[in-house]
């Protein structure tokens, strides 16, 4: 699941403020959750991501066992030690790739490069035309894509766009940017899957790729210019 993150798509905007490009959205507790109702599959997706919850389900069977079997209800309740062992095989061993063989086992290294170069050309590709549609001429943009570390589950992939020209580390996007930025950084060439594969063989999952405005050319500044007359043309109302 993919989920651009910028301050008017989450709940709580205010826990995009502060830091330094590039700033962690899933990062613990500080967590952001996307606006709109708790039923909709990426809430509950982002919810998977702290790990109270996750902790909840893995202890799931001591409760139940409790129930089924009344006598042994206080040994059971009484082994920290074994629930300590159970909530670690599942966060290390089921949801994640703990060890390095496992991770070198998901992917081919030489197609794990190749696929992390075509991301950092895409990257590159929109931060380009994004800061010459904006008229860049000074700073630096940065597009930051962080993947969960989960491996079973549906991938959760959030993008946002950085700098450190605001006040806020993570700008606002017009619905311009936010599907230029979701066409085409994944696609059939390269899936949101495919990308994740690369997360869990490398073991890092925030990917950051930098453009300084200043490095843009004229041709990328005319061409910017040309796309957004297009653009303006048409949502004009018609005669």
């Amino acid at each position: 699941m993919i989920f651009l993150v910028t301050p008017g798509t989450v709940s709580n905007p205010r826990k995009l403020r502060g830091g330094q490009p590039p700033k962690k959205i899933l990062a613990g507790l500080s967590s952001i959750f996307p606006r709109g109702l708790m039923l909709s599959p990426i809430w509950w997706r982002f919810a998977l991501e702290y790990p109270l919850l996750r902790y909840s389900f893995a202890l799931t069977p001591f409760p139940v066992a409790m129930l089924i079997w009344p006598d042994l209800a206080l040994p059971i309740s009484g082994a920290p030690l074994l629930m300590f062992i159970f909530i670690n095989f599942i966060e290390g061993e089921l949801l994640s790739y703990s060890s390095r063989e496992r991770r070198e086992k998901v992917l081919p290294a030489a197609e794990s490069a190749r696929r992390m170069d075509l991301f950092r050309h895409r990257a590159r590709s929109l931060l380009t035309k994004i800061a010459a549609g904006r008229d860049l001429r000074e700073g630096e943009l940065t597009l930051v894509v962080e993947q969960s570390p989960m491996a079973p589950v549906p991938p959760l992939t959030v993008i946002s766009l950085q700098s450190a020209l605001e006040g806020s580390p993570v700008l606002d996007l017009d619905a311009g940017e936010r599907a230029l930025i979701l066409s085409q950084l994944f696609d059939d060439d390269l899936t949101e899957r495919d990308f994740h594969k690369v997360s869990l063989r490398e073991n890092v999952f925030l990917h950051a790729v930098s453009l300084e405005a200043r490095s843009i050319s004229a041709h990328a500044r005319m061409a910017a210019l040309a796309r957004a007359e297009v653009r303006d043309d048409r949502l004009a109302p018609q005669a």
